[in-house]
């Protein structure tokens, strides 16, 4: 089982620097300002959520700089962004090392080496666990962290894009032109938006365009406006650009002389720069070789605004002399301020600076001492009060093999203001620190100090990564960050049949006890975890992660004491899914539950010569593409018909399958996923290819209302389900043909589609107004539409458990990747022998392959937990006040508070029917 634990309070201040990849483009952003955005993004894709605690998934594919076990330094995928609110009287440290400083709650991990015996052994240490060091000559195995030393420098374009840029700064688009061929290039954007559109109506709403004149207007300036272009017009041109008042034109790729100008020029806004709400740019420089550098630079980019003669001042306000305010203009000086930041204490080095090769990235370094940087005979000192350009510069100097060390001052317990002012210490050739140690691509840093200092956001941020050892990189001088475990676990409540007779392996040693003399073992570990996700927090709310899978053999002991305790949670919480072994031609061994739904048959990986492969759980699948299958039954005019659209769109499934899978393969060989990287090496060596034992997974949704749609019968009636049948027949014969064409792996998972069942319906609902949902009769008085998962019964259909299951079993059984009945409960049951007979007499009866309880229950602010769907609080209105409770149950594959759910299924809540009465016959 694949699920992510809760989290633990061990965080980041919300403006630490971490260095991470978004699309490829390396950045340096606040901790705080990432999760909080993706948060923003994705508020229904919260997969840990309560008042104190949220995590969420990473959809966008954000990668951070890690080490792998090797300590080499990798970009590793996130899988989970989390934020908790700060526990009052929580302390905050500031931890101080000669290589920049981390800001942190005081029970945060950093990492340092275990033993200086030239092995990279990194373990996680917290403030409290290291030594302060006198001074930075004195490196100990006590007294150290762990930071980057070097990276390998991927930067290699000698020219820059700026179509890439622009897209990055949507504030910019619309006042960019772009200069185009005016009949030919107008005559194409005018057909392309007419043929995607369906018409001109659409086009004039998106883009905010009142006028229709506007074509005529674009005609005769020859250009258009830049975000219209971008979704419209050739992309592959070279074309120029400018701003809208501005009659100046810039090429869109920037390279040779004109590129080192605008290096130059980055690195010296950075140094000196600033920004005012009419003026992009402006430098003020005394009259020297550094002004007159900043002009040419300006001129040779035709980017030159006024240079004016200022009068001097002092902090004192004493006359100084005379400077130069050297103003820029046009594009180029707009995308400098946008990227490299308006303030002093928040520049930042742009991101397309580390996509240039080394030569243009050593110039960008170079020119920048020549602003803030003081020379010395051994090293170089630039100083900013920016925490994000000494992190970026301190990666730049790493990916070019500098030596270096950044300091930072002493800041009172009482600051309010944390923003101290960085000194980046560059050595130079042949110099450096009097005592080093490193392995591989890390090396180890003096502690200077620890400081404590008030913290008032509400929030602590940390992230979660695709590691076995989680960690990334941040901070003002690139130290190593011990970040919030998201653990797996794979829960057994008997050592199985194929483990048996397998040596144990402890500590890393083969021991020649077999793992079928460790049930009590097995019995103590089971029994504690049931015991603790009984207990809930300490508000009384469930655990929702992790999820048990419990696996019911023919030998499954009913009767045992940690047996018990599991089926006790399921009772009060519903947590546990259970897993059919006893009416099923399948061993335990040959599956894999992955989530709430997917499950792996592995013996289709035996089936086409997985041998010794097949035998390991490096399994999984790439990726599931969902059908909507009453849009499919709502417009196929007959049963040829629906299956023509039908294959239709399984073929467009799989060719999005196989063209993920083709570049999971691409990425992997480049050293993107290196976790799955290391861990499939043997599929690798023994296929050739990483992803070889991965299924492509395909599933539907609303079934039950494409019986509707198509037929005018739903999925319970006798015509409903029998074509029901057909069609899934169907869809695993076409999975069968899709394997032998390509080669790899399918299977036909009932979706879960927590979110698609709202999108799809709602979609639909806009553009089909006659299509039917799952609730037609609600949504005509205003509800919000869903549809049924998979091939369910609607949720309304019926309260006779036992009807249920047979309408169900024929379907259910047809799926090769996963399925799962739902038993909803009104509220908890409190005879742990009732749950125990009713899990036991389903599975001795039926043949569905998974099932779960799920009693609603509510958490009050002050009582904890209470039985039922309660929205006050019972016992706070016997006090005489009103208290809203959060009401849980399971949204699909997990438990969630309902008032967090997304509309559709807010709205499926209420319509469902639950099996309580079934209690009262279940030893009939």
């Amino acid at each position: 089982m694949n699920v992510p634990t809760r989290v633990g309070f061990q965080s980041l201040c919300w403006d630490e620097p971490i260095v991470v990849k978004e699309k490829e483009k390396v950045k340096v952003v606040e901790i705080g300002k990432l999760v909080d955005r993706e948060f923003e993004k994705h508020p229904y894709k919260v997969i840990e959520k309560h008042p104190q605690s949220y995590a969420l998934e990473n959809y966008e594919g954000y990668q951070v700089l890690s080490f792998n076990p090797d300590g080499k330094a990798v970009w590793t995928k996130i899988k989970a962004f989390v934020r908790h609110r700060v526990p009052r009287n929580s302390e905050f440290v500031r931890i101080r090392t000669n290589r920049g400083e981390a800001r942190v709650s005081k029970a945060h991990s950093l990492f340092s080496f275990s033993k200086f015996n030239g092995e990279f052994n990194p373990v996680p240490r917290s403030a409290e666990e290291v030594k302060i060091a006198d001074d930075d000559s004195h490196l100990g195995e006590e007294n150290h962290f762990i930071a980057l030393k070097s990276l390998e420098n991927q930067g290699e374009k000698e020219e820059i894009d700026l179509v890439e840029i622009i897209d990055e700064l949507p504030h910019l688009q619309k006042n960019v032109f772009v200069k185009i061929n005016p009949t030919h290039t107008l005559k194409r954007i005018r057909e392309r938006v007419i043929l995607e559109e369906q018409g001109l109506v659409p086009f004039y709403k998106e883009f905010g365009l009142e006028d229709r004149g506007v074509w005529e207007s674009w005609l005769k300036r020859k250009s258009i406006r830049y975000d219209i272009w971008r979704k419209y017009g050739d992309l592959n041109q070279k074309v120029e650009f400018k701003l809208k008042n501005s009659n100046i034109w810039y090429p869109r790729f920037l390279n040779g002389k004109l590129l080192e100008s605008f290096v130059k020029l980055c690195a010296w806004y950075i140094s000196e720069g600033h920004t005012a709400i009419s003026t992009p740019l402006y430098i003020s420089q005394s009259p020297s070789g550094n002004a007159r550098e900043i002009i040419r630079l300006l001129k040779a980019l035709n980017a030159l605004g006024r240079v004016a003669y200022n009068k001097g001042y002092s902090s004192k306000g004493r006359n100084t002399k005379a400077v130069l305010k050297i103003t820029g203009r046009g594009l180029p000086a707009e995308i400098v301020s946008r990227t490299c930041g308006y303030l002093s204490s928040n520049k930042a080095i742009p991101w397309f600076i580390f996509d240039l090769s080394p030569k243009y990235q050593k110039i960008f370094i170079k020119t920048l001492l020549k602003g803030d940087g003081a020379e010395y005979s051994k090293y170089w000192d630039y100083s900013t009060t920016s925490r994000k350009l000494s992190t970026g510069l301190s990666l730049l100097l790493s990916q070019n093999n500098f030596r270096f060390a950044v300091y930072t001052e002493k800041v009172g317990r009482n600051s309010k203001n944390c923003r101290n002012r960085f000194t980046i210490r560059i050595f130079k050739e042949n110099s450096g620190p009097k005592k080093t140690y490193f392995v591989n691509d890390f090396e180890a840093r003096i502690c200077l100090g620890v400081e404590k200092f008030n913290y008032d956001r509400e929030y602590e941020y940390d992230i979660s990564v695709d590691l076995p050892q989680e960690n990334f990189v941040g901070g003002a001088g690139l130290l190593v960050f011990h970040n919030t475990p998201f653990s797996n676990i794979t829960l057994d409540l008997k050592v199985p049949d194929f483990m048996k007779d397998e040596p144990v392996i402890i500590g890393g040693e083969v021991l020649e006890a077999t793992y079928g003399e460790f049930q009590e073992e097995m019995n103590i570990f089971n029994k504690a975890l049931a015991e603790v996700m009984l207990e809930g927090d300490a508000c009384g709310r469930t655990f929702t992660f992790p999820i048990p899978t419990i696996n019911i053999t023919r030998d499954f002991e009913w009767g045992d004491e940690a047996v018990m305790k599991v089926f006790e949670t399921s009772a009060r919480y519903g947590i546990p899914y259970f897993a059919n072994f006893i009416n099923s031609d399948m061993s335990p061994e040959d599956v894999r539950s992955m989530c709430c739904h997917l499950r792996l048959d592995k013996r289709e990986l035996k089936k086409r010569g997985g041998g010794l492969f097949g035998a390991n759980p490096l399994t999984g699948s790439i990726g599931v593409v969902t059908i909507n299958m009453p849009r499919v039954g709502y417009l196929s005019k007959d049963e040829r018909d629906f299956f023509e659209r039908l294959d239709r769109l399984m073929l467009l499934a799989k060719e999005t399958l196989e063209l993920k899978r083709t570049w999971l393969e691409k990425f992997t060989e480049r050293g993107l996923y290196p976790y799955s990287k290391f861990y499939l090496r043997k599929i690798k060596e023994g296929f050739n290819q990483y992803w070889k034992n991965h299924f492509s997974t395909i599933g539907l949704i609303g079934m039950n209302e494409a019986c509707l749609n198509f037929l005018g019968y739903t999925i319970g009636d006798e015509e409903g389900l029998r074509f029901a049948e057909k069609v899934l027949d169907f869809m695993r014969k076409r999975l069968q043909d899709f394997q032998e064409e390509t080669g790899n792996i399918y299977n036909l998972e009932a979706t879960p589609a927590e979110g698609a069942s709202y999108r799809l319906a709602k979609v639909d609902k806009q553009r089909y107004p006659n299509i039917i949902v799952a609730n037609e009769n609600e949504v005509k008085s205003g509800a919000k539409p869903y549809y049924t998962n998979s091939s369910q019964l609607p949720v309304y259909y019926t309260d006779d458990l036992w009807e249920l299951l047979r309408l169900q079993e024929p379907l259910q059984i047809k799926y090769t990747g996963g399925t799962v009945q739902h038993i909803w409960l009104g509220e908890s049951v409190t005879s742990v022998e009732a749950v125990t007979a009713l899990v036991k007499k389903i599975f001795e009866n039926f043949k569905l392959p998974y099932i779960t309880l799920t009693p609603t229950f509510s958490i009050c602010p002050s009582h904890g937990y209470i039985n039922g769907e309660n929205p006050l609080c019972p016992k706070c209105e016997g006090e005489g006040r009103k208290t809203a409770c959060e009401v849980y149950s399971r949204v699909v594959g997990y438990l969630r508070p309902v008032d967090q759910w997304n509309e559709g299924k807010q709205e499926e809540f209420r319509q469902r029917k639950t099996f309580d009465k079934v209690f009262s016959s279940v030893n009939s």
